[in-house]
């Protein structure tokens, strides 16, 4: 069913006639349940309960909402103010089983005797621990400087901390959370004020800045947590009561319905408001009983409401009393009392004037009673003009009178029914009676007082809001009259009294004002049902330029009007970044909102807060304020809260300036002595801290600024020093040196961006040549040596990104342990005044900021803490994720991390131990944390930690920031053995990479020493031929892991754990080829450089073939040719690799341009054959070596090239000096 009340929603079933049977199964037994004075008497007792219990309850909330400056100044101030009506007697539990029974009785489930004395013995140590710490904080509020006092109360809190703490559980129990809500909200209601009172006066007590920050995190987290609970326990009750099943006839209960439910024609319609009734009576009570005080809640904050007068509080949620009379044949259902009498969220309206018309009395009709045709409401938005809102019956009768009521002070009624209700007298505040509706008409008389007062107040607490009425018929059977249609069902809606009828701006409290008192809405924007904690209902800027306008009044302090400062902010929640047009009397600007949670159903942490600058005006007058919605995004607005400005509008710039500096700088450190820096603290957190520091004003706080810069800069010290990467800031003019960062080329260090602090690091996309199919990506990366980490020890790995697009994150020790890919939106944009200088001057006004909505996405398969809208990346395994849990905590049993951020469903996660990670967009998407993990360290393997960023797409970019690396904490449990495991699959895989290593080095190394006479490879064998020089090459790249995969294809590369050994490598086949060519007399004997130093004819050409050059003769008359000079006393060795494909023969013909001529020739017969001038290359196929000693008689000889027919390819022609030749005896040998 769909419950239109403030606080919950059910969806409404129209299953017609077929509804009514099935829910009411009793409607029409025989049986006639004669009222009987033991079942009566236990009725009134249990009425008398609920009355009761709801009388304690709103006197918490009236004492609570309307507490003075001497009770919020003294700890346990409003402590003792509700505790008196808690415990009305010493060690008393009454007003506590008071709760239990009224609970009991609104969902008829009963609380075991077991179960509720252990509640009950809980509550009075709970008592007895309250009185202690009431009567320890009495004497230190009259002795705040006594160090016995501050001790007393000192320990007195801890106590009772720790005894309220411990009760808590009792009033949860499973099965009875339900019956026990009211008992869980009341001590939980207490059990906050006593953490406000230690964050609010712990200092005075001698608590640390650390003890007080820890309660302060306690406060804040139990609000939420009992927020939470009690939302969710209430609509768990409330499903309870709808299930009730109804029955009319138990005069016990409904002693006016006697005879009337037992009409044989119209009985069956009382079972509807009976049905309704027993829901709205959890409905109704149960938000006087717990929902009211849970609204209250967030002001317990005393950092948030910091007034020393408090805060004006108005709720705005509406509850109906009980229904009276019946319906029709066509309206007699719980639908249709629910859908008429209970508005569907709505502005706050007030009713000013009620008119009632009654029609005639007909002849025939034997009962006289007054018969009411038609109901107005006239009603009225805060500060709008009226409008009228009816109920009526079909007009049959005349109608013979109106009453006219006014209705603006109606704070109680009485009614008198037959089998419809007959009578009204309407009642103001203090219950003097306003009106009288129709005349007492006996024997029927129903008495109703109304919602109960407060208890110890005259007055009442609600003021009626609207009344709503259904048609019904006249009996035609009991007794008989002929049936004519009339109003018959009465149902009245109440507003609490908090709720004023204008929206006033109080000088010296904060004014909270809900957002559906507004004036009213425009484009789009609705009336949305609360959660349930927020006191009413939301005002939902549901599209762009939707808005909300409300009428204000600023009260003067003083009967003369002044320039009276209120400082604004605005409670609300929204899904995603956007941004609010707000106009608010002489304010207007455009503002920042922030995302405050990731969408679905709403609760206490969906909800925050945003600035909106502050109020200077004239009071006594009225203006109009206008929210409106600038994004594409829905913001749901709860409350307009305006804070009042002491002094000079300067002055409290200058002191907000102060405390927002001094809460950030002590924020950084883990006690007061500011000697250490806490772990969660980043670089960017110190930062930002400088900035509010240095935008101190020094004209009313130049001392203070002086400490708190100090108090900075030594953070900063501190921060640079347990950052394990060099640099990370950026600043040094050193950043890229030695120890610092390496980039490829276009990275570079920039500054002036009001987004850092100081400098940053920008990388551009990656690049690809023109006219090239390559992309070669852009990279910085450091490598943190061995020597600074410690064994199994959990790293952090924090930064700062500007915006980015396709920016990855590597950092690995035993893999990938951290592979994200980011993306942030560009979405911080600032329009900062120019100072003197030209530079951004972050201290004056800001003239325009924003965060547009963003739909950012960190394509993140490693972990979380970044807080974008993350992409699954399918091929990517991480295992190691920064959480806020203790190293110890419970794993997948996969060895993966379970990780869910912001309530994010996954359901494919850690499948083929993968980790794709979605998180929300919860806290800043600017700012990731991930961790790592070592294991046992070891200097002479010294991996380390790489850390690397990468863009590998030309339309990439980043700009970033405050990077580092931090020790966390030792590994202990589940994390300790997760490493130890994953450090062992890295060793095996690291043995498997030497293994192969090892085989390639022995084969490159083997061959590159075969090519040298010695080890120390000064000087070639004679029989190293050219194509071995390639082979040895060829197997020096076979080498694998030479650069970094992460990185390759990056210009200029990176190295891998190979790339010194190959680098050595290389430096002998660079020997090599260098000693080659220095003995071979021939130019460009290996035809590197294509035909130079050689004149051939056309269509001779040179080919790439197996790594090497080859000169190519395919036709008999193709000739290659090339002259040298010699000595003529010396001989020298012709040596030529060759290979002749095809008929007919290649020469190789050396002539001294004299007589002497040699020729080696090549056939293809030549590699079947083995002579002495024949070797076989064994490095491209089919190739084959001749030599031929040569003794020319010439200075100068020629060597010419030719063939016949076929092909004919030459590798390589040497000619060499024989005095060159390292032992020409072996070689005349070989010969």
């Amino acid at each position: 069913m769909n419950q239109n009340d403030n606080n919950n929603e059910f969806e409404i079933m129209d299953n017609g006639s077929m509804k009514s049977q099935l829910r009411y199964p009793l409607a029409n037994t025989s049986d006639f349940e004669w009222n009987s004075s033991v079942g009566r008497k236990y009725e009134i007792m249990q009425q008398a309960n609920v009355d009761g219990a709801t009388g304690a309850a709103l006197g918490i909330i009236s004492n609570t909402l309307g507490a003075n400056k001497q009770a919020l100044d003294k700890a346990s101030g409003i402590i003792g103010l509700i505790f008196k009506i808690l415990w009305k007697k010493f060690h008393d539990q009454s007003q506590w089983e008071e709760f239990m029974n009224s609970v009991e009785y609104l969902i008829n489930q009963k609380i075991t005797e077991l179960v509720r004395s252990q509640a009950v013995a809980d509550l009075l140590g709970v008592q007895e621990a309250l009185e202690l710490y009431q009567e320890a904080a009495n004497e230190w509020n009259e002795n705040p400087d006594n160090p016995n006092a501050q001790e007393r109360i000192r320990r007195q809190f801890t106590a009772t901390n720790t005894t309220i703490a411990n009760s808590m559980p009792s009033f949860q129990v499973t099965g009875f959370e339900v019956p026990l809500l009211a008992v869980f909200a009341q001590a939980a209601n207490l059990y906050l004020l006593l953490l406000r009172d230690a964050v609010k006066f712990g200092k005075g007590w001698g608590l640390t800045s650390q003890e007080i920050e820890d309660l302060y995190n306690r406060l804040q987290r139990n609000t939420a947590n009992y927020t939470d609970y009690c939302v969710t326990t209430y609509d768990k009750g409330l499903k309870q009561a709808y299930d009730l099943v109804p029955n009319p006839k138990d005069y016990n209960k409904y002693p006016y319905l006697n005879p009337y439910s037992n009409d044989p024609i119209y009985g069956k319609y009382y079972t509807a408001p009976v049905d309704w009734n027993l829901f709205n009576d959890y409905r109704r009570n149960m938000t006087l009983m717990v929902l009211d005080i849970v609204a209250v809640w967030p002001t317990y904050n005393p950092r948030v409401y910091d007034n020393p007068n408090g805060v004006q509080i108005e709720l705005s949620r509406e509850v109906y009393s009980t229904v009276y009379g019946r319906g029709g044949s066509n309206n007699s259902s719980f639908d249709a009392i629910e859908s008429q009498i209970v508005r569907p969220p709505h502005l706050v309206t007030e009713l000013t004037t009620l008119k009632i018309e009654q029609g005639a009395t007909l002849d025939y009709e034997q009962i006289q009673y007054p018969k009411y045709m038609k109901v107005t409401n006239t009603l009225h938005y805060t500060g709008s003009n009226t409008f009228e809102k009816s109920s009526s019956a079909p007009l049959i009768r005349p109608i013979t009178k109106t009453y006219t009521i006014p209705a603006n002070n109606i704070g109680n009624l009485s009614l008198s029914q037959l089998e419809v209700p007959y009578r009204f007298a309407f009642y103001n505040r203090e219950n003097a009676l306003i009106a009288e509706v129709g005349a007492e008409f006996p024997p029927n008389t129903v008495t109703w007082d109304g919602i109960p007062k407060a208890e110890g107040s005259n007055q009442n607490s609600h003021h009626l809001s609207y009344v709503g009425a259904l048609n019904t018929q006249s009996s035609a059977g009991f007794p008989f009259t002929y049936p004519t249609e009339l109003l018959g069902e009465w149902g009245f809606g109440w507003l609490h009294n908090s709720l004023t009828p204008e929206n006033k701006i109080v000088p010296d409290k904060i004014t909270q004002i809900p957002a559906v008192k507004g004036k009213s809405l425009a484009h789009g924007a609705q009336v949305v049902k609360g959660p349930g904690s927020t006191g009413g209902d939301l005002v939902s800027l549901s599209s762009q330029l939707s808005q909300l306008q409300l009428l204000l009044n600023l009260i003067s302090p003083i009967p003369t009007p002044e320039l009276v400062g209120h400082y604004i902010r605005i409670r609300y929640a929204s899904s995603a970044n956007t941004q609010l047009y707000i106009s608010c009397g002489s304010r207007v600007g455009y503002y920042d909102v922030k995302a405050t949670y990731s969408g679905g159903t709403l609760t206490y942490q969906s909800f925050g807060y945003m600035d909106a600058g502050w109020l200077y005006m004239v009071g006594g007058f009225n203006f109009i304020a206008i929210i409106r919605n600038q994004g594409n995004t829905p913001i749901i607005i709860d409350k307009i809260e305006f804070i009042p400005i002491k002094g000079s509008l300067e002055e409290y710039q200058a002191d907000q300036e102060l405390e927002k500096a001094r809460t950030a700088v002590n924020a950084l450190f883990t006690s007061d002595a500011k000697n250490d820096l806490k772990l969660n603290i980043t670089d960017y957190a110190v930062d930002q801290a400088a900035n509010l520091v240095e935008c101190v004003s020094e004209d009313f706080h130049a001392q203070e600024k002086m400490i708190l810069l100090d108090q900075v800069k030594f953070a900063k010290r501190l921060s640079q020093a347990r950052n394990l990467l060099n640099y990370g800031d950026f600043e040094s003019s050193d950043w890229s040196g030695e120890n610092g960062w390496r980039t490829s080329q276009h990275v570079h260090v920039g500054s002036g961006n009001p987004i850092f602090k100081g400098r940053y690091l920008h990388m551009p996309g990656a690049m690809s040549p023109q006219f090239s199919n390559n992309i070669y990506p852009t990279y910085a990366y450091q490598k943190v040596d061995e020597s600074k980490l410690k064994s199994y020890t959990r790293y952090l790995v924090r930064g700062f990104v500007g915006n980015s697009k396709d920016l990855e994150l590597l950092v690995e020790r035993y893999g990938k342990d951290v592979h994200v890919e980011i993306d942030v939106p560009d979405d911080i944009r600032y329009t900062l005044p120019i100072n003197e200088c030209g530079d951004f001057d972050r201290c004056r006004p800001v003239s325009y900021q924003t965060r547009a909505a963003h739909t950012c996405t960190c394509k993140d398969t490693a972990i979380a803490h970044t807080d974008c809208q993350c992409k699954d990346k399918g091929n990517r395994t991480s295992t190691n994720m920064y959480t806020n849990v203790s190293t110890d905590s419970d794993m997948y049993t996969n060895g993966f991390h379970a990780h869910k951020s912001c309530g994010c469903k996954n359901n494919d996660m850690y499948q083929n131990e993968s980790h794709p990670h979605k998180s929300c967009g919860c806290k800043d998407p600017h700012v990731f944390t991930y961790h790592i993990d070592t294991g046992c360290v070891d200097m002479e393997e010294n991996v380390g930690l790489f850390f690397a960023l990468r863009i590998a797409s030309e339309n990439g970019v980043a700009n970033i920031d405050n990077l580092e690396i931090i020790e966390a904490q030792p590994l202990t449990g589940a994390a300790l053995a997760r490493v130890k495991k994953r450090e062992q699959r890295w060793k095996q895989e690291r043995d498997k990479k030497r293994l192969e290593t090892e085989k390639a080095v022995q084969a490159a190394q083997t061959a590159i020493q075969n090519l040298f006479t010695n080890a120390q490879q000064h000087r070639l064998k004679f029989e190293t031929l050219f194509s071995q020089i390639v082979h040895a090459e060829m197997l020096v790249q076979q080498i694998p892991y030479v650069y970094h995969d992460y990185l390759l294809g990056a210009i200029p590369p990176v190295p891998g754990m190979n790339f010194d050994i190959v680098q050595q490598f290389l430096v002998g086949i660079e020997n090599a080829r260098l000693l080659y060519e220095q003995r071979n007399l021939v130019r460009n004997g290996t035809f590197s450089s294509s035909t130079g130093a050689w004149q051939v004819t056309e269509g001779v050409e040179v080919q790439s073939l197996q790594d090497t050059s080859v000169l190519v003769l395919s036709q008999w008359n193709h000739e290659a040719s090339q002259q040298l000079y010699v000595d003529q006393d010396r001989g020298y060795v012709l040596r030529v690799t060759a290979r002749k494909e095809g008929g007919g023969k290649g020469t190789v013909t050396m002539n001294d341009c004299a007589a002497y001529t040699e020729t080696l020739t090549f056939t293809s017969c030549d590699y079947n054959t083995i002579g002495s001038q024949t070797m076989t290359s064994g490095t491209v196929s089919g190739f084959v070596t001749k030599t031929l000693e040569i003794f020319p008689d010439t200075d100068r000889i020629r060597i010419d090239i030719g063939e016949t027919e076929g092909m004919f390819r030459i590798e390589s022609v040497e000619l060499i000096c024989m005095e060159q030749m390292e032992d020409v005896g072996n070689f005349e040998e070989e010969m």
